[in-house]
């Protein structure tokens, strides 16, 4: 009788899934096939995504004042907060600006380099700081509604992506994979800080910092919005509506596309060209996956100095 091949399975230590944040990225690229195709996907496309960030922000803080259990954090910093929520909030108010601020910098954050850690430390520490750690003035997100935005957040750029009139499909379609695969992963990193599994592991777990927004271990590492995307906002605000909803125009070989996107006339000027230019470059190993015809089983990683964690340390 033929014996079948069977793949040796895999292991994890399920303490360090929840004591070791390089572990349990570990385990989530393998098991989610993360590998060097879907970071050249991310760099690649890195560009059509930035091109999308100001217009991606004004969308989902119009959906985010639409309920008063999301609006009430911008005033309150806490959705559990159930007192009357100032209905004069609005796109224009002085913390809504300044949380786009951060929003146009976190996803231009998603656009830069998953290969190495410092990627996924930030991920989680986004994650830590909507749980009211690491942070002098605290912030309490409940997990319900961290999870609708991300799916939110998924879903226009999907759409987005997949309207774009130019990109052949196949680079669509991995790109559409990777940011899956990093948003799902980035809501894993929000739900290890609200789920309660691995609570017996807890006094084994970092001490967050508490450091100012966009910190992490010290070094800045968000860029505020560009002068560019700050005039866009302007003029987006000022008219109350997208600004580029009128830019789509023809391909240049084929029927007019008409983008049923609200962000798809952002690719206005990518022409074919600018694709090729926005390959990736060839670095050095240590410093980013190599490209692998098969997803390798648990990618290899570029990994900063991550503090291991200290028994008894809480």
């Amino acid at each position: 009788m033929a014996q079948f091949y069977r793949r040796p399975m895999m292991h994890f230590d399920r303490r360090e899934l929840y004591t070791d944040l390089e572990t349990r990225v570990r385990y989530l690229h393998s098991f989610l096939d993360f590998s060097s195709r879907d970071i050249e996907a991310l760099i690649s496309g890195a560009k059509y995504i930035k091109a999308l960030i100001p217009a991606l922000v004004n969308i989902v803080y119009k959906k985010l004042l639409q309920y008063d259990i999301t609006a009430r954090a911008f005033e309150t910093r806490s959705t559990s907060y159930e007192g009357p929520v100032d209905m004069n909030l609005n796109e224009t108010s002085p913390q809504i600006l300044h949380r786009k601020m951060f929003l146009r910098a976190y996803l231009t954050k998603l656009c830069s380099d998953p290969s190495k850690m410092e990627y996924w430390e930030y991920l989680d520490k986004v994650g830590m700081m909507h749980v009211g750690q690491g942070r002098a003035h605290p912030l309490h997100v409940e997990y319900v509604h961290i999870g609708v935005t991300l799916s939110f957040i998924q879903d226009v750029l999907t759409e987005a992506i997949l309207s774009h009139p130019r990109l052949k499909m196949d680079r669509k379609i991995g790109l559409v994979k990777a940011l899956s695969k990093v948003i799902w992963i980035q809501n894993d990193l929000f739900a290890k800080w609200y789920v309660r599994d691995g609570d017996e592991f807890s006094e084994e777990r970092l001490v967050p910092e508490i450091e100012p927004e966009g910190y992490l271990h010290g070094k800045k590492i968000l860029r505020s919005g560009s002068d560019s995307e700050s005039e866009i906002e302007d003029a987006d605000m000022a008219t109350g509506s997208c600004p580029f909803k009128n830019l789509a125009t023809p391909v240049a070989s084929g029927p007019r596309v008409t983008p049923k996107s609200p962000l798809s006339p952002h690719f206005k000027h990518m022409s074919l060209n600018e694709e090729m230019a926005s390959a990736p470059k060839t670095e050095p190993a240590d410093s980013r996956l190599s490209p692998s015809p098969v997803p390798p089983a648990s990618p290899s990683i570029s990994l900063s100095a991550i503090p291991r964690p200290v028994a008894g340390s809480a």
